[in-house]
C-alpha cells in the first residue's frame, strides 16, 4: 500500500516546475517574435520587388515575340502601388485601353509599404513601352521605382531600375534619406 501511495505523488509537475517552463517559454518568444516579424516583412519586400522585375522581364519578352510594342500601365496613374497590368494592342486599334488588350495583370502591394516612380527621358510615369527590339520606348528612357516597406528601420528599401536597354536589376537601398 505503501507503494501506490509512493507512487501517486510523483505522477504531474510541481508549480514550481511549471512556473519556470512558462517564463522560459516567455522569454524565448519575446526574442523570437519580433525577429520573425521583421523575417516575414523583409520577405514580403523582396517578393515584391521580384514581382516587379518579372513584369519588365515579362513585358520585354512579350514585346520580342510579338514584333510589336508591349507597355506595363500602372492602375492608378503615378501610383504603382495599387498594381499594373501587361498590355498589348492585341485588336490593332492602335490604343492598349481595352480588356482585351491586358496581358497579365499584378494586383496591389501587400502590406503598408509604398512604390515610387522616378522616369527619365519618358513621356509618362504611367506607363513604360518596350519595342519589338526589348528596349525601351523613347530609346534614351530610363525608370527607377523605389519600394519601401511599411517598417522602414528594421528593413532595407529595393531599388529596381529599368535601364533603356530594357534590362532591370535589384538593389538595396537606406530608407533614412
Amino acid at each position: 500500500m505503501d507503494e501506490k501511495f509512493r507512487l501517486s505523488q510523483q505522477i504531474g509537475f510541481t508549480l514550481l516546475e511549471i512556473l519556470v517552463t512558462v517564463s522560459i517559454t516567455a522569454i524565448l518568444l519575446a526574442v523570437g517574435v519580433p525577429s520573425y516579424v521583421t523575417f516575414i516583412d523583409n520577405n514580403r519586400v523582396t517578393s515584391q520587388a521580384n514581382d516587379l522585375l518579372y513584369s519588365f522581364n515579362m513585358a520585354r519578352s512579350e514585346a520580342i515575340k510579338r514584333g510589336a510594342e508591349v507597355r506595363l500601365v500602372s492602375v492608378a496613374g503615378s501610383d504603382w502601388s495599387d498594381g499594373w497590368n501587361l498590355v498589348a494592342d492585341t485588336n490593332n486599334d492602335s490604343d492598349f485601353d481595352d480588356a482585351a488588350d491586358i496581358l497579365m495583370q499584378w494586383e496591389a502591394l501587400n502590406g503598408d509599404g509604398s512604390l515610387t516612380i522616378a522616369a527619365t527621358n519618358s513621356p509618362s510615369d504611367t506607363y513604360m513601352a518596350f519595342t519589338s527590339r526589348g528596349g525601351l520606348s523613347p530609346s534614351n528612357a530610363s525608370f527607377i521605382f523605389t519600394l519601401e516597406p511599411g517598417d522602414c528601420d528594421a528593413i532595407d528599401s529595393r531599388i529596381i531600375a529599368l535601364e533603356p536597354g530594357g534590362r532591370a536589376s535589384v538593389s538595396h537601398g537606406d530608407c533614412s534619406e
